[in-house]
């Protein structure tokens, strides 16, 4: 890693605000965000380029369907033993 020191305070500045653009572009709602506005304007790409953002939305759904698919797991061994969510039969 580059000795922080060395720099000017301009590039420490710079440095901070390209790890924090990096940083906010990886959010998953960011990215959400972005392959929406991405569909939204899908007629104007060729079919190479929707049939990519296809599969890059197929991929984030197959990531959100596995961590529900997770949480629920863990939901269940969480809960205690014999309880039902009221309005069930048990």
């Amino acid at each position: 890693m580059r000795d922080m020191a060395a720099l000017t305070p301009a590039k420490k500045q710079a440095a901070y605000r390209a790890r924090h653009k990096a940083a906010e572009q990886s959010r998953p709602d960011a990215i959400e965000a972005a392959l929406l506005q991405q569909a939204e304007r899908c007629e104007q790409l060729s079919d190479e380029e929707r049939a990519a953002l296809a599969d890059e939305i197929a991929e984030i759904a197959k990531g959100h369907l596995w961590r529900a698919h997770e949480l629920a797991k863990l939901a269940e061994k969480v809960r205690p033993l014999g309880w039902h969510p009221p309005g069930f039969p048990p």
